[in-house]
């Protein structure tokens, strides 16, 4: 997304490489050595936009004791991109969907890498923001020395500037996917703005944390799809979620104030889904464990992958979403890069539905 941005910022665009497999209806702009937009039109063929957080996370651990408001020896862990929709589109593309990335990044060398990473995939960057005079948005965070999270620190400031003015002149392009993911990293007002004005496109919500999901509250009755974690659930509805009864109740709620499909998972203890077609419980699928970071974020790429396919069903898409996240939680890191299509539905296969209705 290119043309109509305010010039307060300098947008910047990875060159993108046109195929038939990305053909989008986006209005492109090239400028020119004097800054005019000429806008060209190319026919799409998309499934999924994301909006959200693209970042960089990094992971220091201490070589001796942590010692608060001291300067401590640490040595680098991980340096990587990340973020919740970012996270989500990789492993939607990896699965063989066709996808783009909305989001915002500073003027810097992380925000050339972050877009540059998510090129090389094949996901579409050309909505990718590249501000001037920011910061790209990231997520530090220092390990004592046993490994456990002495300090985080996360510097998002630059997804504050996803406004509606920005977004606006292109909203017609934007709609002309017919799914969108959308991460809690916006800010409310472009949030609603976007739901209220989304047309036929579907909306599937990533709620993030506790203190992010608030932001949906005002557009609940706007929201196709939610997924959510017991803890978010509880701030959208004001009901404490610890048992599978009161996620039921919860989504009885959601349900209630408009959203077709709601997911809600329960950690370790497995998800419970609710749709026109009943609810169900389903425990999580056996799993080597080796890090469960990013395995959240893999239930929305599995389940998103195939819910928004024709004739997807509820049942379908969890199983799919449960596989992913055990996949992903058998891996070091957040992303399954050797994923295959075989091990995703051998997975899928031995997800296991206990109806609540």
């Amino acid at each position: 997304m290119k043309g109509g941005f305010s010039q307060a910022a300098l947008l910047f665009f990875l060159p993108w490489c046109i195929s038939g497999a990305y053909e989008s209806r986006l209005c492109v702009t090239n400028m020119t050595p004097h800054h005019k937009e000429q806008h060209v039109v190319i026919t799409p063929s998309a499934n999924i936009l994301c909006f959200g957080a693209a970042h960089f996370d990094r992971t220091l651990q201490c070589i001796g004791h942590f010692i608060p408001a001291a300067s401590n020896p640490v040595r680098t862990l991980h340096r990587k991109p990340g973020g919740v929709a970012r996270n989500i589109a990789v492993h939607l593309r990896l699965l063989g969907n066709n996808v783009a990335m909305l989001s915002a990044v500073g003027d810097d060398g992380d925000g050339e890498y972050v877009i540059a990473a998510l090129s090389e995939l094949g996901i579409d960057t050309r909505r990718m923001m590249k501000l001037e005079d920011k910061h790209t948005a990231g997520y530090t965070a220092v390990l004592d020395e046993t490994g456990e999270l002495a300090l985080g620190m996360m510097d998002a400031e630059v997804y504050d500037f996803l406004t509606i003015e920005r977004l606006a002149p292109e909203l017609s392009n934007l709609k002309a996917w017919p799914w969108w993911m959308m991460d809690a990293n916006l800010p409310v007002e472009t949030i609603s703005w976007l739901a209220d004005n989304k047309g036929d496109t579907k909306l599937c919500a990533a709620t993030v944390s506790p203190s992010k999901a608030v932001r949906f509250k005002p557009v609940l009755d706007k929201i196709d799809v939610l997924i959510t974690n017991r803890a978010e659930a509880s701030i959208l509805t004001g009901i404490e979620i610890k048992e599978t009864d009161q996620a039921v109740t919860a989504i009885q709620l959601l349900r209630g104030k408009g959203i077709p499909d709601v997911v809600i998972t329960l950690g370790a203890t497995g998800v419970v889904s609710s749709s026109q077609n009943g609810t169900a419980f389903w425990p999580p699928l056996p799993t080597k464990v080796r890090d469960v970071n990013g395995a959240g974020d893999a239930f929305y790429s599995g389940f998103l992958s195939a819910f928004s396919k024709p004739d997807a069903t509820m049942d379908g898409a969890v199983a799919h979403g449960l596989a992913m996240a055990s996949l992903t939680a058998e891996t070091d890191g957040t992303t399954v890069w050797n994923l295959t299509t075989e091990a995703v539905e051998t997975r899928a296969a031995q997800a296991e539905k206990r109806p609540l209705d």
